[in-house]
Order: structure tokens, then sequence, then C-alpha cells
């Protein structure tokens, strides 16, 4: 029989870290699976990124309402690339209404500039609100 070999307080030490980092490997491991597990299938987002924007048809939809609040006849609406409003009016003209503003604002203004020009009897073919003051173009 061989004799057994005694350690000493360093080498117990050693021996009782190794263990220690072993098991919180361990422990990492098991709680990244477990995480990973977690938000495979009980997740309740979408896997997938909708291009569109969430509330673009939402907003879309406020713009319509506003519209009909204000008593404004439109033939149709449309959302553009560079996400701005295009709004028909009846007579062909158009209006563009920028999103990053107060929509409701612009449109308030667009009310006060259509009965405006209404009264002095003139038809405008484009009104932009993208820029700091509204351009009209007749």
């Amino acid at each position: 029989m061989l004799p057994r070999k005694t350690l000493t307080k360093k080498q117990k030490k050693e021996k009782s870290r190794k263990k220690l980092g072993l098991v919180l490997v361990f422990v990492g491991l098991v709680i990244i699976a477990l995480l990973l597990f977690y938000s495979a299938f009980f997740q309740k987002e979408p896997m997938f990124v909708s291009p569109l924007a969430k509330d673009q048809t939402s907003s879309s939809a406020k713009v319509e309402k506003i519209l009909r609040e204000k008593k404004i006849l439109y033939k149709s609406l449309e959302t553009s690339r560079d996400l701005t409003y295009i709004i028909k009016l009846d007579g062909d003209s158009v209006v563009i209404i920028d999103p990053k503003k107060n929509i409701s604002e612009q449109i308030t203004s667009l009310q006060l500039i259509v009965s405006q020009l209404k009264i002095e009897g003139k038809a405008f073919k484009r009104l932009d609100f993208r820029y700091q003051k509204p351009i009209i173009s007749f």
C-alpha cells in the first residue's frame, strides 16, 4: 500500500477554490440555459419586427378622425414613403401634413386657410405643412 499524501492548508484552499469556481461556472450555465428556454417558449412579443411603424395605421385613423371633426371634405388620405400624410381634397387640391409636428394644429391651420381662400374665391393646388410656415401653390 502507498502512503496517503497529506495536503497543506494552501493546497486545501486552492482545491476548494477550484471546486467553487467549477460550481459557479455550472450554475451560470444553468441560468443561461433557463433564460434561453424561457425567452424561446414564453416570450409574448413576435420574433420578427414589422418594417412599418407600430402606430402608423392608428395615426392615419387619427388624421381621418380630426378631418371629420373639422368637417374638411377629402377624397383620399395616403401615407408617403417618408411617412408624411398626403390628403387629396375636392377640386384636385393636395395637402401634405408632417407627422413629426402636431397633427391637430396643422389640420386646424388647413381649415382656416381653406375657409379664407374660399371667401376670397381662390383655389390652391398644393399646401405643404412640412416647413416652418405652410407653403401654398396656386
